[in-house]
């Protein structure tokens, strides 16, 4: 039963037998559109130096613990550099910068600081109610001064 089952096709051990794949026939020829951030539209990616491609990309600034978006970046990177080089055949350069010394380091370090020196103080509920209203208020207004639309938005 068996052998007339496999006769002129394939049959392997607990697999099924797949049908033939061929590829599409299609008329255009596959093209990489990436976003352009200063048109807002997508648009076919053209190298300037035939298929050498120099990628600079600007990396995390680690100024906390270590996390998941960290990985992210750096794993959507590599997926994005790999299918320049396998897929479209392209020489990629590829170079992503890692800053560990920034004004967000100091900032964040005044922010701990500070903040220790508010819980050291036990302050009442009421007083911590306040200084969050207080805060929200400064934020507030520092949100109606933006003028930047991007920005505005990300605040």
């Amino acid at each position: 039963l068996f052998r007339s089952m496999a006769t002129g096709e394939q049959q392997s051990k607990g697999r099924r037998l797949q049908p033939k794949w061929a590829a599409p026939e299609g008329k255009e020829q596959t093209c990489l559109r990436l976003y352009n951030s200063l048109t807002r539209s997508k648009e076919v990616f053209v190298p300037q130096n035939g298929k050498k491609v120099l990628w600079y990309c600007c990396g995390p600034t680690v100024y906390d613990a270590s996390h998941m978006g960290h990985a992210r970046s750096y794993i959507s990177f590599d997926i994005l550099r790999r299918v320049l080089m396998n897929y479209f055949k392209y020489d990629v350069f590829y170079c992503m910068n890692i800053t560990d010394i920034d004004d967000k380091i100091i900032k964040r370090a005044r922010q701990n600081y500070l903040f220790e020196q508010y819980k050291e103080k036990k302050p009442h509920a009421t007083q911590v109610l306040e200084d969050v209203l207080a805060a929200m208020n400064l934020f507030l207004d520092k949100l109606k001064e933006t003028t930047d639309l991007d920005k505005r938005q990300m605040l």
